[in-house]
């Protein structure tokens, strides 16, 4: 710090040293693997494990998580915005990747580096058929299949298709035979909640309506995913091929039963 002696800058400097913290975060990768395996124990042998490292890892460290859990064998991982995703992608991540939130501006950067967006709504996937075709334009050799999430409006009423857009969603699909569902999926909104397992159920039946009408139409069947951390530890019947494992992975659930199995990840 640097100026004219009748401004006592050097109160400044010591006001600043007062306020030196020697503070550490410290990530237990050892609990992170404790934590997932206590999930997968829950899980069917068949049903994918879709991990949440949005965030930066919910402050955990987004490299450092997601290579871990690619040695574990984890079959997907999410991030929130596609430069997380990108980032993953320069650093040597090479398991599929679902981006929650995409936004128009990265879709290029997404077929370059191989990432899946979730789709959520009419003009937004009109927005992603658009960047295809353009990006097909620029690269006539390219021969990749799009893939994409179709996230469903089961009752959480955040993001997703409503089941009177789902027509839409189909029409706009039949004129484009480089776009490939992977996923279709939905959040519940209260699984932790014991009170509201009856609007959890009735999520479920909206979801598996709205799949049905979705696979009669496109002729395969997308993987299914509905259930969170909470919904893994109490709705084994909707594990479907695949679940999202989100704070549950760092040590973290409502369920006093399994949150006794956890272990602490990070200690500040």
């Amino acid at each position: 710090i640097k100026g004219s002696r009748v401004f006592s800058f050097e109160n400044i400097t010591e006001r600043l040293q007062a306020k030196a913290h020697n503070t550490i975060l410290e990530i237990n990768l050892n609990a992170i693997v404790h934590n997932l395996n206590e999930y997968k124990k829950l899980l069917k042998p068949k049903t994918k494990v879709m991990a949440m490292v949005k965030a930066f890892s919910y402050g955990s460290g987004s490299y450092e998580i997601a290579s871990l859990l690619q040695y574990h064998n984890v079959d997907w991982l999410a991030v929130a915005y596609a430069d997380e995703g990108v980032t993953l992608r320069q650093r040597g991540i090479t398991v599929p990747i679902l981006v929650m939130n995409p936004e128009k501006s990265a879709f290029e950067a997404m077929f370059r580096y191989n990432l899946e967006p979730e789709i959520y709504s009419i003009k937004q996937f009109d927005e992603y058929l658009n960047e295809v075709e353009q990006y097909r334009a620029k690269n006539p050799s390219t021969d990749s299949t799009f893939k994409v999430h179709i996230k469903v409006d089961s009752g959480m009423h955040r993001l997703g298709f409503e089941q009177e857009d789902i027509p839409a969603l189909l029409a706009a699909l039949k004129e484009n035979n480089h776009v490939k569902i992977v996923s279709v999926f939905s959040h519940l909104a209260a699984s932790d909640d014991s009170k509201h397992d009856e609007f959890t159920k009735q999520q479920k039946r909206i979801f598996d309506s709205v799949y049905s009408t979705i696979t009669d139409a496109i002729g395969h069947k997308p993987m299914r995913h509905l259930l969170n951390s909470a919904g893994i530890s109490r709705f084994a019947e909707a594990q479907y091929e695949m679940v999202r494992l989100g704070i549950g992975l760092y040590g973290i659930d409502p369920s006093a039963t399994m949150q006794q199995k956890l272990e602490n990840v990070g200690t500040l």
